[in-house]
């Protein structure tokens, strides 16, 4: 057997006098990463993170995307409990209707109507049902944020400043701000304001809102008669055919208000200077005009006209989106077959290319924008007598 010589000075004592093997021999020295290393490591962590942020975000969207659903499931149910307690729906807006079925001096939403039956039923102890809704002892009303009308996906609060509009109508004294919403009543493939006249408003083409005429005197706890109630009757299509209300995005930059001569193009607000970023509330009941085109609507619609020759469609998610108008024409207009120049917007939403949609029947229903056009018109309308395919 050889013997092999050790060098002593590799060894080193322990407390109780044995000599042991310096561990340096065996593992050599300690020492830091290097910068390529150090390089290797952030790269993998950096790919790790980017294979799972779509994950964790689909994991968001689906969460915020049920969340939604059961807000419009919440509408829904207040909608249904509003008709047990009336055996009609509400109007979608009511106002004064003059000579032609001219639309002025709007007093309330649909939306108002369901406060009873919402969590926030205890804003209906503010809300005076016998003054408009711009009126002062309405303010605080209106001023109310209700977390069943914001869209998870989009916001979970937000208000609306009037300012910029008391300036565009000469001072006209309105609330400081009101409780924004995401979602909108369906006006049915028709943007005609005039509740009145078939030529301009046919039943093909009407929705389950709409605006009626208010008949009470001033003094009454409701300023509002079921002049063209809704039954649920009425909806000849189907409830669980038929639109009820669709999200409608709101405060968000990815949307704003396109300009009546070009709607490719946004619209600029000569009073902000800038462009109008789309947005409505649960308790504005109102409109623009031709001279004004810079407001959406509580309403929304999935054409302007609805019928043939030229639909006028309105497809889901447009940008930029078309502004809320009272026209102001005659009905029969020689350009577009009973065109008024009434003008509503279309539903849209932040989830991608699609929007959830309450449906008669109480159902939700998530929609793709790459939907036929004809079945989108059929789906808001009451009355159209369409065959939808399953």
């Amino acid at each position: 057997m050889e013997l092999v010589p050790v060098d002593f000075q590799d060894f080193g004592w322990n407390n109780n006098g044995v000599r042991f093997m310096n561990s340096q021999q065996f593992c050599g020295e300690r020492r830091a990463f290097t910068l390529i290393e150090l390089l290797v490591v952030i790269g993998i962590i950096a790919i790790l993170v980017s294979l799972l942020l779509p994950a964790v975000q689909k994991v968001r969207e689906a969460a915020a995307r049920t969340s939604c659903e059961n807000n419009l499931k919440q509408l829904g149910l207040a909608f249904h409990n509003f008709y047990d307690s009336n055996q009609f729906l509400p109007p979608g807006m009511i106002g004064n209707i003059e000579k032609h079925g001219v639309v002025q001096d709007a007093f309330h939403t649909g939306f108002t109507y369901i406060l009873p039956f919402l969590e926030g039923g205890n804003i209906l102890q503010l809300y005076h049902f016998d003054q408009q809704w711009f009126v002062p002892i309405n303010y605080q009303a209106v001023e109310q944020q209700l977390k069943v009308f914001y869209c998870a996906s989009n916001r979970s609060q937000g208000t609306i400043d009037l300012t910029p509009y008391m300036e565009q109508w000469g001072g006209l004294a309105l609330p400081p701000f009101v409780g924004a919403s995401d979602y909108a009543m369906s006006k049915g493939s028709t943007a005609s304001w005039n509740p009145i006249s078939l030529d301009t408003q046919p039943m093909p083409g009407r929705g389950i809102f709409s605006v009626d005429v208010c008949l009470n005197l001033p003094n009454s706890s409701m300023v509002w008669k079921p002049v063209f109630a809704v039954t649920f009757a009425s909806v000849t299509d189907g409830l669980s055919s038929t639109f009820m209300v669709g999200e409608a995005a709101g405060g968000n930059p990815k949307y704003v208000l396109g300009d009546l001569k070009d709607l490719s193009k946004p619209v600029i607000e000569p009073f902000i200077n800038g462009p109008v970023v789309i947005d409505q509330s649960w308790s504005v009941a109102s409109m623009g005009d031709t001279y004004h085109p810079w407001y959406p609507s509580i309403f929304a619609v999935t054409a302007q006209i609805g019928i043939a020759p030229n639909f006028m469609d309105e497809p889901m998610n447009r940008n930029p989106g078309m502004p809320a108008i009272l026209g102001l024409l005659k009905s029969g207009n020689t350009k577009l077959y009973n065109d008024t120049g009434d003008r509503v917007g279309g539903f849209r939403s932040v989830h991608p290319n699609s929007c959830n949609f309450l449906y008669a029947d109480g159902s939700v229903h998530l929609l793709q924008q790459s939907i036929d056009p004809a079945t989108y018109r059929a789906l808001s309308t009451i009355a159209g007598g369409e065959t939808i395919a399953p």
